[in-house]
C-alpha cells in the first residue's frame, strides 16, 4: 500500500459516555488536529460496540476505529468494557486475516477524560494507521 503525502487519517472514536468529565465539550464532534480528522460517537456503554459496527464504520470510509470504555473496576455495567475489549480482539484478528491491518481499531480505557485526552486518544490511533496508508474500504463504494 502507498503512502499519500497529504493522508489525513479519519479517525472515529466509539466512546462510552461514564469515562469522559462531564466538563468535557465533546459535542465538538468532528475536528483536524495535527492531521487528524476525528470524529466522537458517544454510546450509553462500550458493551454495546459490536464487531459489525467497526467494521461498518471501516467500510464507510473512516482510516480507523478507537473504542474508549470504561476502567474494569468501574464499569457500571461490571464487565461491559471487558466484552468490548474481547470483540475488538475478535475485529482485529479480522483486519489481519483480510490483509488490512489490525492497527485500524483498538480499544482504551479511562475514566474522567477531558476532551483534549480523548484527542489525544485519537491521535495515538492515526499514528498507528499512519503506517498503513489510508483505508483501502475508501476505493470502494459500499452501497
Amino acid at each position: 500500500m502507498t503512502m499519500k503525502v497529504n493522508f489525513k487519517p479519519e479517525i472515529v472514536v466509539l466512546y462510552c459516555q461514564h469515562c469522559v468529565s462531564k466538563s468535557a465539550d465533546m459535542k465538538k464532534n468532528q475536528n483536524e488536529t495535527s492531521g487528524v480528522k476525528t470524529r466522537f460517537l458517544m454510546m450509553p456503554c462500550s458493551s454495546k460496540v459490536e464487531p459489525s459496527h467497526v467494521l461498518k464504520i471501516l467500510a464507510e470510509g473512516a482510516d480507523g476505529v478507537q473504542v474508549v470504555g470504561c476502567k474494569s473496576e468501574d464499569c457500571r455495567f461490571l464487565v461491559g468494557s471487558m466484552m468490548a475489549e474481547k470483540r475488538i480482539e475478535h475485529v482485529r484478528q479480522l483486519l489481519e486475516w483480510i490483509r488490512m491491518g489490525a492497527e485500524r481499531t483498538g480499544m482504551t480505557r479511562g475514566e474522567n477524560l477531558s476532551y483534549k485526552e480523548m484527542l489525544g486518544i485519537a491521535e495515538e490511533r492515526a499514528k498507528a494507521v499512519m503506517a498503513l496508508g489510508p483505508s483501502p474500504m475508501k476505493e470502494i463504494k459500499v452501497r
